[in-house]
């Protein structure tokens, strides 16, 4: 890990906060309408659409599962850092004024800014999904004192409406693989001096788990798939492919790898169904979606095979690997940016 002290300096004051600040003006109305028109996916999904928006409603809607989550993986997890403390580790953020948090949810991430940006920081939040996320998000800012702003939208369609050098910082943390056609708009979007910070899987994560699924998809008469879903999704931005995808748009781009697992003792398998039960629209993509009597049917294995695995093997063990990419220099090349954008008529 680079320990080296890496400053970042601002975008140059106001001239770039009122470019984006007009824009915000401009569409701020239209944006969480229009910017998501046309699409049976969300914008926080993969660029082949992998998931429908009622997939990715099912898994992030409700900030107090989101919580939850996050207590069972640091109950459970063998690494005790803070992944956000090692992202941020030498970095000097005092001269950050613009940040943007790209599938924000309810504010994971900036939570760890308080003290690091420029006094009058100003903190936007993307997400596709604000049923609550928009009043966390905006609390969790508020009490760091800075501004807060959070804006649904589909992500690929808003970086691609955004003027070029908008921002300082940009952040995309558990959500790049859900957009990683976005890269590009994001390196243009970024002052020369700034920074993109991104944390994902690996593309093994989650392989105990995910080993179980052809067969509870056999078990309620559905064909074995050659490759999951939600292998896929993990493949479209990891730990093994960031760096590939990530420097033909950024002349220094760092991996720091972060090695984890979750444990769940014997006496704590309910704990791990639990944490599975919240991606179970990721996980069953395969199910159809006009068949949730074969989604709860699926379920049912699904929790005896975690199960019987815990019962073999005195527990249960969960490959969470996962990496942080820091990028810096963007490289102002071809973007969507260049394409038509989406339509406001």
């Amino acid at each position: 890990m680079s320990t080296g002290f890496v400053p970042i300096p601002p975008t140059g004051g106001m001239a770039v906060r009122s470019a984006g600040d007009l824009i915000l003006r401009l569409f701020k109305d239209i944006y969480d309408d229009r910017l998501l028109k046309g699409r049976t996916g969300a914008g926080a999904m993969a660029e082949d659409e992998l998931y429908s928006m009622d997939d990715l409603v099912q898994t992030y809607e409700r900030v107090r599962d989101h919580l939850h989550t996050r207590q069972l993986i640091q109950r459970y997890s063998i690494n005790h850092q803070d992944i956000r403390e090692v992202a941020l580790e030498g970095l000097d953020l005092a001269q950050v004024h613009e940040v943007l948090d790209l599938g924000c949810a309810y504010g994971f991430f900036p939570e760890r800014l308080g003290g690091r940006l420029a006094p009058e920081a100003h903190i936007l939040g993307v997400d596709l999904i604000d049923t609550e996320n928009r009043e966390v998000f905006l609390e969790r800012v508020a009490a760091l004192g800075y501004r807060g702003e959070f804006l649904r939208a589909a992500v690929p369609e808003f970086v691609r409406a955004m003027e070029d050098e908008s921002f300082d910082l940009v952040i995309a943390s558990y959500s790049l693989y859900f957009f990683p056609g976005a890269i590009a708009d994001i390196a243009r979007i970024l002052h020369p001096s700034g920074s993109f910070l991104a944390v994902t899987h690996t593309e093994h994560s989650l392989d105990e788990i995910v080993q179980l699924i052809p067969g509870c998809l056999e078990e309620i008469g559905l064909p074995r798939p050659q490759e999951t879903t939600i292998s896929r999704l993990l493949q479209a931005f990891s730990a093994e492919e960031g760096t590939g995808l990530l420097r033909p748009h950024f002349r220094r781009v760092e991996r720091i790898m972060y090695a984890n697992a979750l444990e769940f003792p014997p006496e704590a398998v309910d704990d791990c169904v639990a944490y599975l039960e919240q991606k179970r629209a990721l996980l069953f993509k395969e199910v159809p979606p006009h068949c949730p009597h074969k989604t709860r049917q699926a379920l049912s294995y699904f929790e005896e095979a975690v199960c019987a695995y815990a019962r073999e093997h005195g527990g249960v063990h969960i490959t969470k690997d996962d990496a942080i990419f820091r990028c810096f220099d963007p490289i102002m090349g071809i973007s969507s940016k260049a394409s038509p954008g989406p339509s406001f008529s």
